[in-house]
């Protein structure tokens, strides 16, 4: 899409060029009292603050207008001029696009499409900074962000007018007074479910599940079908004990795997340079890996070791391993780097 920015803070885009396309923006989703107006996203509050500095009158998503195909379209502003303007801050071609040339065309109407780009380039003659005008938006007192539940609702503990109440049961009779719409209503399924969890029934099909044995302790436990190929232990307790070797048998067969390496890369050991441990001991890794299905190398050092420690430490325990199957110096320090001796 393609937007340009001209003296009568106009926006006009080449639809001929842009169907198909999509501009991304950073995401300024946060909702929030600006006068009378709940605005929805700090862009909007940025254009609300340019439009009053430059003294222009305007109302915020005043009408729905109902088209055509009974879609319902809002125009974010209506200015003084007639002129309707869309603040997005991403711009769902696709959707959003064929709904406001729909609008333009049965109303007689004219859409700006306002994006990022074209609303920093708007305010670059004004006294504002876009990036202030964002973080004073975020800050304000009854602005919060899309989680809008409760307390963080910008319209929580705000009351309705009684004319606005009027209007709301006015259009609820007006719509149960169609036969279809009503019997519709009664019959909803989504209505019966709720009804039916509000006494504590379970409501829908019920998912088959599978009995399987957990590896670790033999307990059976129920899983659905889509998980039960893939579902190995009952717990999370059980599947850590499976990856981390907390049987005497895994940790034992990890312990000649271990022992047998260092006997075969004896001369290795002791010439390794320190910034080489990680591919001297991929070997050992991927075995342990195939046979064991574990797959951390601090794991590795704790079995092989008895106590937590490092790649180095690791390196220490199997040259005294070989000292004393071999009776070779497993104390030689590894070979440190040129670069990474202490000067001096």
């Amino acid at each position: 899409m393609k937007l340009d920015y001209n003296g009568n803070s106009n926006l006009e885009y080449n639809l001929f060029k842009s169907v198909g396309a999509r501009m991304t923006s950073t995401f300024y989703g946060y909702s929030g009292f600006y006068g009378e107006y709940c605005l929805r996203s700090s862009l909007e509050y940025i254009y609300a603050k340019y439009l009053d500095y430059m003294k222009i009158a305007w109302t915020y998503e005043q009408k729905t207008y109902v088209l055509s195909n009974e879609v319902r379209y809002k125009p974010d502003f209506l200015l003084e001029t007639g002129e309707y303007v869309e603040i997005k801050g991403i711009f769902n071609y696709q959707n959003d696009l064929p709904k406001i040339q729909r609008f333009e065309s049965e109303y007689n109407a004219k859409v700006t499409i306002l994006q990022e780009k074209g609303l920093r380039q708007l305010i670059k003659d004004t006294p504002f900074v876009f990036e202030h005008l964002k973080q004073e938006w975020k800050s304000h007192a009854k602005v919060r962000g899309m989680d809008n539940f409760g307390k963080r609702n910008p319209m929580y503990g705000v009351a309705q007018s009684e004319s606005t109440k009027a209007k709301i049961k006015a259009k609820a009779n007006a719509r149960f007074a169609d036969p279809s719409f009503k019997e519709k209503f009664l019959n909803s399924p989504k209505r019966k479910a709720y009804h039916e969890s509000r006494k504590g029934k379970k409501t829908g099909a019920l998912v088959p599940r599978f009995l399987l044995t957990c590896e670790i302790c033999q307990n059976s436990f129920e899983v659905i079908q889509h998980k039960a190929s893939k579902r190995r232990f009952c717990s999370k307790h059980c599947s850590i004990q499976a990856q981390h070797g907390k049987t005497s048998t895994t940790n034992s067969d990890i312990q000649t795997l271990a022992h047998t390496f260092a006997l075969d890369n004896y001369e290795t050991l002791l010439s390794v340079k320190l910034n080489k441990l990680k591919e001297l001991f991929q070997p050992l890794s991927d075995s342990i890996q195939k046979e064991h299905n574990i797959l951390d190398i601090r794991t590795i050092c704790q079995i092989v070791t008895g106590k937590p420690c490092s790649r180095k430490e690791l390196l220490y325990y199997l040259r005294e391993y070989a000292q004393k199957v071999r009776g070779a110096t497993a104390k030689n320090k590894a070979v440190e780097l040129e670069d990474k001796k202490p000067l001096g």
